[in-house]
């Protein structure tokens, strides 16, 4: 027997790994809800467009709104051009999801709403729609594997409405399991929030401390202190270049040792998930071994890519760093390394680089001379520059135990939806489930 269509096989999924729970009922997507497309009006048309009230989304406006529910979009189309096109006018309710480029992505309409071609909107029949929305969730892998092969994400209609899926046939267990998932969901908007908030916060308190210091009750000061000295890189710190790639070493003694990529240098953090190698001379390696304290910027690129940095602690034996890598080694008698990569993240550091880095279109890129030559804020004492490091590291903690906690929340519901929308674990009713 020949093997089955991957296709074929994924629209079986959910049934084949979980059945059917007793007194659950087995159903196809399209069985359970309308799947619909949408259509675009003629931009060239402006009376398509200006003065335009009905809503229309388009599948940016769905992945940038982040919440469970959608009332506005970006676009909105004329009554000539919602006649003019293939749109559908979908009521309060239904469950937009993107089938084309970004597959998944969704929301609730809570008012009626039209959209593109990039959609298969669900209208909910015989199912919750809250319900809906997160059983789409679990079944988005699935979903996304219809389309595999094709040169560009899509799936579908007629493929997504042939999905299987079990449900409860009691309306109030469906009610109950979305009200649980609601509440964690809740929870995770908040937290969510919380970490932006905190982000915020953190990146206004570094700005305010380089620039104007401590008091002596442990606030920012109202302007910089006198006591404060404008130093170039090149008077507190070395600036080292690092081991370039592809270089023939054959004929030399060699030793392979992990090294540091572009990759690896992030604003604020170090990324060592993936750590590679390289086989360089012998002779060489004291030139390129990191020690712990240096702080890494990377020299640029794309644009995000530049001058962004951070301190290395020594967390690999005898680490090495690419070329596109500047090490800023300090003088610990006058600077304090965790400081300087506080600099470098500010935006002190930000906007030197922007306005002296060497651009070309979409790249900018800087060089060991303009490094050296960058001027900041220096207090005088190790003690005032630990001081500022301490205030920052424990706003950071913060701002690191409500990511930890939003990654927990994230966990939990992941685990709660594998739980209930299975059938694994049981939910009769929406009071039992708001009580507990």
């Amino acid at each position: 027997m020949p093997a089955m269509p991957i296709s074929a096989g994924a629209r079986h999924d959910f049934l084949r790994r979980h059945g059917i729970p007793r007194d659950w009922e087995s159903h196809t997507l399209g069985q359970i809800a309308r799947v619909v497309g949408g259509g675009t009006p003629s931009r060239d048309e402006h009376r398509f467009w200006v003065g335009g009230t009905i809503p229309w989304a388009t599948p940016t406006d769905v992945t940038a709104n982040r919440a469970k529910y959608i009332n506005k979009t970006t676009d909105y189309i004329t009554e000539a051009g919602f006649r003019s096109s293939a749109a559908e006018l979908l009521p309060a309710g239904s469950v937009l999801y993107t089938s084309r480029a970004t597959i998944g992505a969704k929301a609730i309409a809570t008012v009626p709403m039209a959209t593109n071609q990039g959609f298969a909107s669900f209208l909910p029949r015989g199912v919750d729609g809250d319900y809906l929305y997160y059983l789409l969730e679990l079944l988005t892998p699935t979903i996304k594997r219809l389309g595999a092969g094709t040169t560009f994400d899509e799936v579908s209609k007629r493929d997504i409405r042939t999905v299987w899926c079990a449900i409860p046939s009691d309306d109030d267990e469906q009610a109950a399991i979305a009200c649980i998932l609601d509440a964690v969901d809740t929870a995770l908007e908040r937290t969510r929030a919380a970490v932006e908030w905190a982000r915020e916060l953190d990146h206004s308190l570094l700005h305010e401390l380089l620039q104007k210091g401590l008091s002596p009750n442990g606030h920012a000061t109202g302007g910089r202190p006198r006591h404060w000295t404008i130093r170039r890189v090149d008077e507190v710190a070395t600036v080292g270049s690092g081991v370039t790639l592809g270089k023939d070493v054959s004929g030399f003694k060699s030793v392979e040792l992990p090294y540091l990529r572009v990759a690896n240098v992030q604003d604020g953090h170090l990324d060592l998930s993936t750590i590679k190698t390289v086989r360089v001379q012998v002779d060489q390696v004291e030139s390129y071994r990191l020690e712990a304290g240096d702080v890494l910027m990377t020299e640029g690129g794309d644009v995000d890519k530049l001058g962004r940095g951070a301190i290395w602690d020594g967390q690999i034996p005898d680490c090495l760093h690419q070329n596109h890598i500047f090490r800023i080694r300090a003088n610990r008698k006058l600077l304090e390394p965790a400081f300087y990569a506080l600099v470098v993240e500010s935006d002190i550091a930000k906007r030197y680089f922007n306005r002296v880095a060497k651009r070309t279109t979409n790249l900018a890129s800087t060089n060991k001379t303009q490094v050296r030559a960058f001027r900041f804020p220096v207090p005088p004492t190790l003690d005032e520059q630990r001081e500022i490091v301490a205030v920052i590291k424990a706003s950071k903690g913060r701002v690191a135990a409500l990511a930890n906690k939003e990654a927990a929340l994230g966990a939990v519901k992941k685990s709660l939806m594998h739980d209930l929308l299975t059938g694994r674990v049981r939910v009769r009713d929406a009071s039992k489930a708001t009580a507990s």
